[in-house]
C-alpha cells in the first residue's frame, strides 16, 4: 500500500526511465548480494541445500528465492514497479473514477464473491473477474487511501470492517482447522477482501494519527522507519544464530509462547543494530539501502 500511496503518481515528479532507474537500483543490488549470500550460508553453514552446479541451476534457484524463500517477496515489489507505470494514469484527478471503478471491480469479483462462495456449494467462473493480478490492488488501494480525506464517520466504519476482517480471518481458519484436524489457511492469501479491508484500516488509522514528538524522537523514528528494507533482509540470518543462542542457554523452543511473544523485540533490535552499522561502511551500505 505504501508502494503505491508513494509511487503511483511518479510522472508528477519524474519520468519513467527515471522512476526504473531509481527502484530497480534498490532492490536488485540488494537482492543478487543477499541471495548470493544466503547461498554460502546455505550451502557451507546449514548445508540446507547444494551447491549450484551450472549457471542455469544458480539462475532458476534465484529466481525462485531458493536460499531465502522470504526475498519472493522482493519478486513481487519488482513486478509491481514493472506494473505501475501502465496505471500510474489512474493517479491523474480526471482518472478519478476510474481508479474507483478498479479498485471496486477487482474487490467485488477477485476477491470477495470468489472467497465468500468457497464456503458454499455455489461457484463462479473464474474468468469472470477484473483480469488484474492479485497483489496489484494493494498499491492502487494504497495511493486512493492516501489521497482520499475520510471523515470521522468514515474511519470509524473503516475500523470496524478492519477489526471484523481479522476476526473473520482467524476465526475461518480455527473452525476449518478444528472440523478436519488438521491446519487450514483458506484466509492466508493477501489478495483476499478481508487482508484488503484490515491493511485498509491500518493504513488509515497511522495516516490521521497525530503525534507531537520532538524533534529527537522525530529524527529516531526516521532513522528506525529507513531501516526497514534492511531488517527484512538480514532477519532470517539474525532469527538462526538467535534461536540457537537461547536454546543453548535457556533450554527455549521457539515454539514456546515466551519466544515467540519477546523474542521478536530482541529480533529487531538486533537486526536495527545491525543495519546501522552496515550503513556506515561505505560499500555495504548499498545492500540496505
Amino acid at each position: 500500500m505504501i508502494t503505491g500511496a508513494t509511487l503511483l503518481g511518479y510522472r508528477k515528479r519524474y519520468d519513467t526511465k527515471t522512476f526504473f532507474k531509481k527502484r530497480f537500483m534498490k532492490i536488485l543490488i540488494p537482492l543478487i548480494c543477499w541471495s548470493a549470500l544466503m547461498m554460502l550460508w546455505d550451502v557451507f553453514i546449514t548445508r540446507s541445500v547444494n551447491m549450484p552446479t551450472s549457471f542455469a541451476s544458480f539462475f532458476n534457484m534465484f529466481m525462485y528465492s531458493k536460499f531465502n524463500s522470504i526475498y519472493y517477496f522482493m519478486f513481487v515489489i519488482l513486478g509491481i514497479y514493472i506494473t505501475i507505470p501502465t496505471l500510474s494514469p489512474l493517479s491523474e484527478n480526471k482518472n478519478r473514477g476510474i481508479l474507483k471503478y478498479t479498485i471496486v471491480a477487482f474487490f467485488v469479483l477477485n476477491t470477495l464473491i470468489p472467497d465468500l462462495l468457497q464456503f458454499t456449494q455455489l461457484s463462479v467462473n473464474p474468468n469472470l473477474k477484473l483480469q488484474l493480478a492479485g497483489w496489484i490492488i494493494l498499491p492502487l488501494v494504497g495511493y486512493y487511501l492516501n489521497t482520499t480525506s475520510f471523515s470521522k464517520r468514515q474511519r470509524i466504519l473503516i475500523y470496524l470492517l478492519g477489526a471484523a476482517s481479522v476476526a473473520y480471518h482467524f476465526l475461518i481458519t480455527y473452525c476449518l482447522s478444528t472440523s478436519s484436524g488438521i491446519l487450514k489457511t483458506p484466509a492466508s492469501d493477501y489478495g483476499q477482501f478481508h487482508v484488503i479491508l484490515s491493511t485498509s484500516a491500518v493504513f488509515v488509522f497511522f495516516k490521521n494519527l497525530r503525534l507531537k514528538l520532538s524533534p529527537r524522537a522525530s529524527g529516531a523514528l526516521k532513522t528506525l522507519a529507513g531501516c526497514s528494507f534492511g531488517i527484512f533482509l538480514c532477519h532470517i540470518l539474525i532469527m538462526h544464530y538467535e534461536s540457537a543462542i537461547i536454546r543453548h542457554a535457556f533450554g527455549l523452543q521457539t515454539s514456546s509462547w515466551i519466544y515467540r511473544l519477546l523474542c521478536p523485540f530482541l529480533t529487531y533490535a538486533l537486526c536495527v543494530g545491525l543495519v546501522l552499522i552496515l550503513k556506515k561502511i561505505p560499500f555495504l551500505r548499498r545492500i540496505v539501502p
